[in-house]
């Protein structure tokens, strides 16, 4: 244990107490950090202020008055620091998809256009002055820069009625024209306040307070409680606990596989310059695979404390308010240490192998495949996590770790404690396995030179006593 203890610091020593590692880890993080503090400062001066003249083409002048009204004043500062249109949709049960992507573009682009200056003249231009209803000329004065944007209003946008509209609910769309290069920023700005104009025009031509409908047709607010097993009740958190489950799991999945990528590449290194023949000189292949995978856990540690701290620190305030139990910390902890292993071993075994990086990848290819596996069915796992996808891949290795941690903070179901206990079980025994089979490999790989050996060779490797 001493060799394998030399080994591991060797190996941490080397990768982790290096400036180019150092400032990668803790530099980083604090350059990040500052200019997301600077950010505000850095952007101010460079975003373009949306300023100019803007042609509305509408049958009614009152309409024209009403987008003037949604470019300025109050509602404009409305619609730059929050959701004009609807601030509830989002938050409304059973909304239309379509409609809640919408609102959340609208959400991303005013956050992004609070600082913003908008100085808008709106020019209001009668329908009747283009007979054929194409407006070159103003389309012609927004390419050449002397409108900042066109809007087209017809007449049936208006019409209250459905029979107006050949018999359709919806109303006749508006046409917004922009210049190339145009900001998408101001053009959803623009967007929502010509909608918005329309809506309100549409409502007063009905004879209906425009503001006052929208507060009728809000969606009421809500409150989810769980009831508890043993009596009382618990406020219930459904989009965090949707999260939960994909947080750990790439927790898990950023740390293991960026410590273990580092595991593959120094054997490559080491094995290429002839440096490994030295160290088996002094230790066995097993001394030296282990301190190796060892030394490495310790810098995917360090990794962990700087990039994933923030992720930790996150997962206790949430188990602090009920959001994530603490067993749930503590099966984190268990399959985190299960899926270190089978994924260093595993990459231990195919740097021994190969001879280059772009070998190894050849060889790791398949195994990548599987272990993409969990990524891909996130949500159908952890919607039902005792359905017969989510049990029989939780007990395939290398899986395990990676879908019971799915299983296991899903917020739907709980996962049979036999299951747990079984998995966890058996994960550790394949864990071993896959250790034992990689130290075979590493015993005959890391003194093997030419050709990457075919899967039948490592099969021989593993044979050999």
């Amino acid at each position: 244990m001493n060799k394998v203890f030399s080994i591991a610091w060797r190996e941490f020593k080397h990768t982790a107490l290096t400036k180019a590692f150092v400032f990668g880890v803790f530099g980083v993080p604090i350059l990040v950090a500052l200019l997301l503090l600077l950010m505000p400062f850095l952007e101010g001066p460079n975003i373009t202020p949306l300023e100019g003249r803007f042609a509305v083409v509408a049958p009614d002048a009152s309409v024209v008055d009403v987008v003037r009204s949604e470019l300025a004043g109050e509602r404009l500062e409305t619609r730059l620091g929050g959701l004009a249109q609807d601030p509830n949709s989002l938050r409304r049960g059973g909304a239309d998809p379509a409609a809640s992507l919408e609102q959340l573009e609208s959400g991303m682009s005013v956050a992004a256009s609070m600082m913003t200056r908008v100085a808008l003249t709106v020019e209001a231009i009668e329908e009747s002055s283009d007979p054929t209803g194409e407006f070159a000329e103003l389309k012609d004065r927004v390419r050449n820069g002397d409108l900042v944007a066109l809007a087209v209003i017809p007449a049936e946008a208006l019409r209250t009625d459905a029979a107006a509209n050949g018999g359709a609910a919806v109303a006749a769309p508006f046409a917004l024209f922009v210049p190339g290069g145009f900001s998408p920023n101001h053009t959803m700005l623009l967007r929502g306040a010509v909608a918005e104009a329309v809506a309100r025009a549409r409502a007063a031509a009905a004879g209906v307070d425009f503001d006052r409908m929208r507060e009728l047709v809000r969606a009421a607010p809500y409150e989810i409680k769980r009831l508890e097993a043993g009596g009382g009740e618990v406020k219930e958190q459904l989009f965090a606990k949707l999260l939960v489950p994909l947080a750990f799991m790439m927790l898990i999945w950023m740390s293991v596989f960026v410590s273990a990528n580092y595991l593959l590449t120094t054997t490559i290194e080491e094995k290429s310059s002839k440096v490994m023949e030295v160290l088996l000189s002094a230790v066995s292949p097993m001394q030296l695979m282990s301190g190796k995978i060892l030394g490495q856990g310790l810098v995917s540690a360090v990794m962990l404390a700087s990039y994933g701290g923030v992720g930790m620190v996150a997962l206790a305030v949430l188990a602090s308010l009920d959001l994530v139990p603490i067993s749930q910390l503590v099966y984190l902890a268990v399959f985190y240490v299960m899926a270190y292993f089978m994924i260093a071993s595993l990459m231990a075994g195919v740097g021994s192998a190969a001879n280059d990086i772009h070998e190894a990848q050849s060889l790791i290819a398949p195994a990548m495949i599987l272990l993409t596996v969990p990524l891909m069915l996130w949500f159908p796992i952890s919607e039902n996590p005792n359905g017969t996808l989510a049990t029989v891949t939780s007990f395939i290795p290398p899986l395990i770790p990676f879908v019971m941690i799915l299983r296991v903070t899903a917020a739907n179901e709980p996962v049979a404690l036999w299951q747990i206990v079984l998995s966890i079980a058996w994960g550790y025994f394949a864990m071993f396995g896959m250790i034992w089979l990689a130290a075979r490999v590493f015993r005959v790989g890391v003194l093997m030179h030419g050709k990457t050996p075919t899967p039948r060779e490592l099969l021989k490797w593993i044979a050999y006593r």
